[in-house]
């Protein structure tokens, strides 16, 4: 029973413990156990092993056979005079083109692309971490403000109750407070519920136990970044701009691999040996020309396509259709650039509206502050109604929230832009 007693005491206490986790490392978390980054570096694997042993497409035979030529009569007949013969043979060729090369580019380029899109995959995750953080932090601090809100309606409540109870308030001036008091309930419960379900989404993601108990280090007030932000549109290469430049070199590298189907001459070389015994039966006498024999030859050819000669042979518009893909890529790339370009501007532009729009709200808090004290004080002298202060609360609350949402709107077009040119997360602003 002692034992079962420790055993249910440990249990408790584990389930009590609190994880703190700065947002840096639910990324680590979240990079170890995530399934999309393991998958993405199951699919990096294959496009490394196939640049490893790109040089297989090279055509290489080789074969060796080995016989024995045994007459029956011999079996039959030990007086026979017979002859019997063993012999092994060995070849081995190789067949050489020219795509050989395209092969290797092209399994370079794929493996360049893969890691590239690799990295695309683990900062997708770690983008996605950093975004749900903040929005728990944003969500967290809700409920408090919500809390805080449900608090004081509660608070003015019980005074105008016992107000009432002294006969120096009218019942309705009570029921007013209870109403707004008790409409203020569902939404907080509301805010609790989904911060709990948006929580356990995250666990997941990190690859926690869903039980497990986790706090969430910081605030978004820690996180206002009102520096200027600047970007050089010129040299910003975007992963999507890079996978571009991949097809486009792989595209290129297929035109070159059709005009070596076509003009480039195959070469072949093989190499025969053989070793043949012969051995004589009862007489002893072998003929001449079943002598040991032993042989070795190398032969070398060359074969040369007549395709490209024709211009309208199937390889000669092979050649040309990809000619036109690489024209279709340029024109892509070109565009891809032009797009970059506006969605950065249009990013920087966004963050200043932010950076300026936090500014006003920052200053609208505290307005809305010292009016909801100004006009608390002034109910408590009976020179404001219920309906005035119970307006500056929700203009304090409505002011408060709005601040908190703007800093979370600017926390994301951060590190949505910091994700589009490709940089490391909270380089922007520093």
């Amino acid at each position: 029973m002692l034992i079962l007693a420790s055993a249910m005491s440990f249990g408790q206490s584990e389930n009590e413990t609190v994880r703190s986790l700065t947002v840096d490392e639910a990324v680590e978390l979240a990079k170890k156990n995530n399934v999309s980054v393991a998958s993405s570096q199951i699919t990096l694997d294959a496009v490394a092993r196939a640049k490893a042993h790109s040089w297989n497409s090279m055509i290489t035979s080789a074969s060796v056979s080995a016989s024995s030529t045994v007459p029956i009569d011999a079996l039959s007949d030990s007086d026979s005079n017979y002859t019997a013969s063993f012999g092994v043979s060995a070849t081995v060729s190789v067949s050489l083109s020219a795509n050989l090369f395209t092969s290797m580019n092209a399994a370079k380029i794929a493996y360049e692309s893969g890691k590239l899109t690799f990295d695309d995959a683990v900062k997708s995750v770690e983008l996605g971490v950093r975004v749900a953080f903040y929005g728990l932090l944003y969500e967290r601090e809700n409920i408090i403000l919500q809390e805080r809100n449900l608090e004081i309606a509660k608070t003015q409540y019980n005074n105008n109750l016992a107000k009432y109870n002294q006969g120096r308030l009218s019942e309705i001036d009570v029921l007013s407070a209870e109403v707004n008091y008790k409409s203020k309930i569902p939404t907080v419960e509301s805010t609790r519920t989904t911060f709990l379900n948006d929580l356990a989404s995250f666990k997941q993601t990190l690859g926690l136990h869903l039980a497990e108990n986790i706090e969430l280090a910081g605030t978004l007030d820690d996180l206002i970044n009102l520096n200027e932000i600047s970007v050089d549109v010129k040299t910003v290469q975007s992963s999507s701009i890079k996978l571009l430049e991949y097809e486009l070199e792989n595209a290129k590298n297929s035109v070159l691999e059709k005009r070596f189907s076509a003009f480039a001459p195959i070469l072949n070389a093989s190499f025969n040996w053989s070793d043949e015994k012969w051995y004589v039966g009862y007489d002893g006498t072998l003929p001449e020309d079943k002598k040991a024999k032993k042989s070795a030859s190398i032969s070398l050819s060359a074969t040369i396509p007549l395709d490209g000669v024709l211009p309208w042979s199937a390889r000669n518009d092979a050649i040309d259709s990809a000619q036109d893909k690489v024209k279709k890529l340029e024109l892509q790339l070109d565009n891809e650039k032009k797009d970059l370009a506006r969605t950065v501007m249009s990013s920087l532009r966004s963050i200043k509206q932010s950076q300026e729009s936090i500014k006003y709200k920052q200053a609208n808090v505290t307005l809305a502050q010292k009016t909801y004290d100004m006009t608390a004080e002034a109910y408590n002298r009976g020179t404001k109604d219920l309906l005035t202060l119970q307006n500056a609360n929700t203009s304090l609350l409505n002011a408060q929230v709005s601040l908190k949402s703007e800093t979370l709107t600017l926390i994301k077009t951060i590190l949505n832009l910091e994700n589009t040119i490709g940089v490391d997360f909270g380089t922007l602003g520093k």
